[in-house]
């Protein structure tokens, strides 16, 4: 008989409205990462800082929360976790709201994302816990990818009446309603951690090549999405791009992430992510030969669609292999870290050659990413269906 460390009376993670709020959770815990590109230069200018900085702590600190929840994600309730992790992040972007100066803007930031990074990991570790993670990660992505498609729609309208100091508010309220959504959360997940379970090396391993592999592949995107920002604001005015075209880019990734759920794992779980690998290098090839507002466009369609779709595997991938579950934050720190990373290079590469060298890197990082990920999926065979069981 296995010593359980907490027995909770638990709701099956598996329910639509449990999916639901732990994906309305994390929207509203991520909200901040959605509006960063309406609102980060006007706040950093108010204050002499380095646009990327305020945006950086955030990140920074979300992924040290995400870093430091696989010690305890187990073994917490994880709506006290959520609850706490949205409100310490309202009041934290309230304090950035009412801030004054720049060093007191920097600490609200990290904090905001400390106490956020808390709540998302309770959200990856809850999804990541259905019988179907794949198709629930390809969901929550699809609400993230259709959610920036709206703000960039809506934010015209809005923008001439709103001020930073609003935005930062709306954030704080959006942080708070997820302490009332963490009553509809269960308190544990559908894995439990026993004190008697012996460490498998072999898992262990297995759960270290498929983390390598998704830092490879999500810093990969990262770095196609630094050099579409630097590359945008130049080409922009020699290619004729307007809004229609930013919005075509941004309908591109709820259509990947779409495609994801309703793919789920029915093709296995190498297949749809090689392809998509392929997309990614005829995307960059096409960059190169067809430098025009038409190659432009279908490139970086392919590159968006093409990260929403494996990010959805890359996440599933990891909760299948976690069967005590006691990794799952690893699911938000991975791509937390590559996040972290494209913001760094953003800050730093700006010249065109650096535009050609980030394109290429990324196919690089998508090429050593999977082939650690076809390595783990070949070992585990059967194993890595949506329609396995779950350890319980």
């Amino acid at each position: 008989m296995s010593s359980i460390l907490f027995e909770k009376k638990r709701v099956d993670v598996n329910r639509f409205g449990v999916r639901l709020t732990a994906i309305l959770v994390g929207l509203c815990l991520s909200f901040y990462w959605q509006a960063l590109p309406y609102f980060q230069q006007d706040i950093a200018a108010a204050v002499s800082l380095n646009r990327w900085l305020l945006p950086g702590l955030f990140s920074a600190g979300a992924l040290l929360a995400s870093g430091l929840a696989v010690f305890f994600i187990r073994l917490g309730d994880w709506r006290r976790l959520v609850l706490i992790g949205g409100l310490g992040s309202a009041l934290a972007l309230l304090g950035a709201a009412l801030a004054s100066g720049a060093l007191w803007l920097m600490v609200c930031h990290g904090l905001a994302g400390l106490f956020a990074g808390l709540g998302l990991s309770v959200v990856v570790s809850c999804l990541g816990d259905t019988v179907k993670p794949v198709s629930s990660f390809a969901w929550a992505l699809f609400v993230q990818a259709l959610m920036a498609a709206g703000l960039f729609f809506l934010v015209p309208v809005f923008a001439p009446d709103v001020d930073p100091q609003q935005v930062l508010l709306a954030l704080a309220g959006l942080a708070f309603l997820t302490v009332l959504l963490s009553r509809l959360l269960p308190t544990s997940g559908a894995k439990r951690l026993s004190l008697l379970s012996s460490r498998n090396s072999r898992a262990d391993r297995q759960l270290l090549q498929v983390a390598i592999a998704g830092l490879l592949i999500f810093l990969g995107c990262g770095l196609f999405w630094s050099s579409h920002q630097l590359q945008f604001e130049s080409v922009q005015p020699a290619l004729g791009l307007g809004a229609s075209a930013v919005m075509l880019l941004l309908l591109a990734r709820v259509f990947g992430a779409l495609l994801g759920a309703v793919v789920a794992a029915h093709r296995g779980f190498l297949l749809p992510v090689g392809m998509a690998g392929v997309l990614v290098l005829v995307a960059v090839v096409l960059l190169q030969v067809k430098p025009d507002k038409t190659g432009y466009l279908t490139a970086y369609g392919l590159l968006g669609a093409a990260g929403f779709f494996a990010a959805a595997y890359l996440m599933g991938l990891l909760a299948k292999l976690d069967s005590s579950g006691r990794f799952s934050p690893l699911i938000l720190t991975i791509p937390l870290l590559a996040i972290v990373g494209a913001m760094v290079a953003s800050a730093m590469l700006v010249s065109e050659q650096s535009l050609q060298w980030l394109s290429w890197s990324g196919v690089v990082f998508w090429a050593l990413g999977l082939l650690f990920y076809a390595k783990v999926v070949r070992a585990n065979g059967q194993l890595l269906t949506d329609h396995s069981v779950q350890s319980s």
